[in-house]
Formats: structure tokens, sequence, C-alpha cells
């Protein structure tokens, strides 16, 4: 009945992500403020910016864009710290919006045949409950009418960042991700892959390279949030 909902929600609102204030409409994840604040990354369909930059000479790719800036106590920090640790997998599906408006001229997203996450290990998805990913490309998938390929690769064991590690660490740190053998003969697609933040861009790189190892396939790169 909805006197119980009005009761429920005066006792138990619901509350923006950004700031912790009381949200008027009880379906969104922030408020009108926390909203205009945040810092989105410019659109332009130039090649070259400074995400792409990170790869030259490492990795070879298309497109590479993300939606917002990551900063320390920023929007995109508070979302993704939500999403990954409090259990708000909704904030993912959240992401995709946002990025669906404000892409919507980029190129990258006429791009893809296909969208690809970066794995979560088995044990640490069991443990979440889910990929943080999954809300993200699903909805991605659903709008953009392309399949999205959760298993296409799989981690095959427990890793920490290579921020800190050498060239025979991170060498090591290769192995530890395959594709899954049911894609094995998508040998020339493109591919969005996609992740929730890049920072140093090892993990993407590594992915990355995996995957063009044994094809033709292209790739692209698309992020919630980017560290500068």
């Amino acid at each position: 009945m909805q006197w119980i909902k009005n009761v429920f929600e005066l006792f138990y609102p619901n509350i923006c992500f950004g700031c912790d204030g009381v949200l008027q409409n009880q379906k969104d994840i922030l408020c009108d403020d926390c909203l205009f604040a945040i810092n989105f990354v410019p659109v332009s369909n130039f090649d070259e910016n400074e995400m792409k930059r990170r790869f030259y000479g490492k990795l070879s790719v298309v497109h590479c864009m993300a939606t917002m800036y990551f900063t320390q106590d920023g929007i995109a920090q508070k979302l993704l710290h939500h999403l990954k640790y409090h259990h708000q997998p909704e904030i993912s599906k959240y992401f995709a919006v946002l990025t669906l408006q404000h892409l919507k001229s980029h190129e990258i997203l006429a791009w893809p045949d296909l969208i690809v996450p970066v794995p979560l290990h088995s044990s640490k998805e069991k443990k979440r409950g889910y990929n943080q990913l999954d809300g993200f490309g699903a909805e991605l998938s659903k709008m953009l009418s392309l399949p999205y390929c959760k298993d296409y690769l799989l981690k095959t064991s427990k890793t920490q960042s290579q921020t800190h590690k050498n060239i025979a660490e991170r060498a090591e740190y290769k192995s530890s991700y395959i594709i899954n053998e049911q894609y094995a003969h998508l040998k020339d697609k493109r591919i969005l892959l996609i992740d929730d933040v890049m920072t140093t861009g090892s993990t993407l790189e590594t992915i990355g390279n995996c995957i063009l190892h044994t094809s033709t396939n292209k790739i692209s790169i698309l992020t919630m949030a980017y560290t500068r």
C-alpha cells in the first residue's frame, strides 16, 4: 500500500551517493547539485587524446575514452566506492546512462562489434556478488544492440595492481588472463574493452595484448572514469 511505502521512505530515504543528501526522486542516484558537479571528460572525435597516448608503443587501440575524471573525493570516486564496496550494483547501470548521453556523438559508440569487460577472478566476484562492470556492459549492450560477452576473458589467478611491479613481475602477471575457448573463433572483430577506472593503463594494456596476440581483432577502450 502507498502509505506503507511513504512511511518507509520517511525513515529510510534514498541518499545521494555524491553528498549523502536526501534525494527527492527515490529512483535517482545523484542529486542535481552532484550531477552538475561531475567532471566529464571532454568529447572529441580527434583520434589522439591523453588517454590514448598512454598506450603508445604498448598497445594498439583505435579509440580510447572515459566518461568522467577520477579525482580525490570527486563524484566518480564516490560512485565507484559505493559500487565496489557498498553493494550498490545499480550504480553500474547509471554509469552506462551517463556514458550514452555524454558520448552520443562520439564514434566509439558506433564502432564496436561486441563489448568485453575486464574480468574479476571468480573468488573475488563470488565474494562481491557481481562484477562491477556487468550493469555498465549490459546496459550499453541493450542500448547499442551489441553482444555483451561477459566471459570472453577469464582471470586465472588473483593478482594485485601492476603499478609498482618490475618488468619480470609484469611478465608473470600476463599469464593470469586467458581468452575463453568458446570465443577463440573470433579473429577479426572490433572489441570494445570496458573497465571501471583507468589509472596507469597497465591492466588494460595486458588484457588488450592478450586479445591481440593470436588474432587480427581491433580494440577500443571505454572506462567509467580516468585518472589524469
